[in-house]
């Protein structure tokens, strides 16, 4: 039990990191670039309807250009995913950096332009940390993980199961590494501008640490629970020899009666 919990600790620990990122990714969208919001679409789609509607050509089509790169980062980190042997939590690390140092270098004005190594490098974030033991949960935006967090504390206080409890504490977690993420965000624009994006680097060097250390744990732990697989086999294999004997024995009681 001791060796599950450490994981799954592990496990929440780098989920939570990746969500303070996540609120520095959004933070330093929003208030470089006039509000807009590099981590999801749904205010893309809604401002490209409105720039449709009002004949802003332009608008519209700098807006379009960023469902691909959103929706390239998703795809991508699936196919690498489930196609390659990459270390994919170091590499959204590193895309993670790469989307901040663009950024940084492209011009304020068009508004979005600045935000397109965004889209692309939180897709892959939300692509590679979008779970944590066991239940499914965004790194990049909020809305579903304050959700879940309401939904586990009431199922929780009704029910009294401990693994609502448990469920409760990561969502709500997330959602104030989140906030605080946003919160660190907002103060390194307010003093660095576009080169805040450099401080960026911090929780991704926090995010890596944790990273390593969690496939040290699962390393360590790796020869014991093959030793407990191979004692639960035995143990598997003696009942089914005792289960044959005594099948074996009835079987000749009755050829004797």
């Amino acid at each position: 039990m001791k060796q599950k919990v450490t994981k799954d600790n592990w496990e929440a620990l780098i989920h939570w990191n990746f969500a303070l990122v996540g609120g520095f990714l959004g933070a330093y969208a929003i208030l470089l670039h006039m509000g807009n919001f590099g981590s999801a679409q749904t205010g893309n789609i809604m401002e490209m309807a409105a720039s449709l509607v009002s004949g802003e050509w332009y608008d519209v089509l700098l807006r379009f250009l960023a469902l691909p790169l959103f929706g390239g980062g998703v795809v991508v980190s699936y196919i690498l995913t489930n196609h390659t042997y990459i270390n994919m939590r170091k590499l959204a690390i590193v895309v993670d950096a790469a989307g901040l140092v663009a950024s940084s270098l492209l011009p304020l004005k068009p508004v979005l332009v600045g935000l397109y190594p965004i889209f692309f490098c939180s897709a892959f974030q939300w692509g590679v940390y979008s779970s944590a033991n066991g239940y499914n949960s965004s790194t990049i935006f909020s809305s579903n993980n304050f959700k879940q967090a309401m939904l586990g504390w009431t199922q929780y206080f009704l029910t009294k199961d401990p693994e609502f409890k448990k469920k409760g504490i990561l969502y709500t977690n997330t959602v104030l590494s989140f906030f605080v993420g946003a919160c660190y965000g907002a103060v390194a624009v307010n003093a660095f501008a576009v080169h805040a994006a450099y401080l960026g680097f911090v929780p991704l060097a926090t995010g890596w640490i944790l990273v390593v250390k969690h496939s040290m744990v699962l390393e360590s732990e790796r020869p014991q629970e093959i030793a407990k697989e191979a004692v639960t086999e035995l143990e598997d294999a003696e009942h089914t020899r005792y289960a044959d004997i005594i099948m074996s024995s009835s079987n000749h009681l009755k050829e004797y009666l």
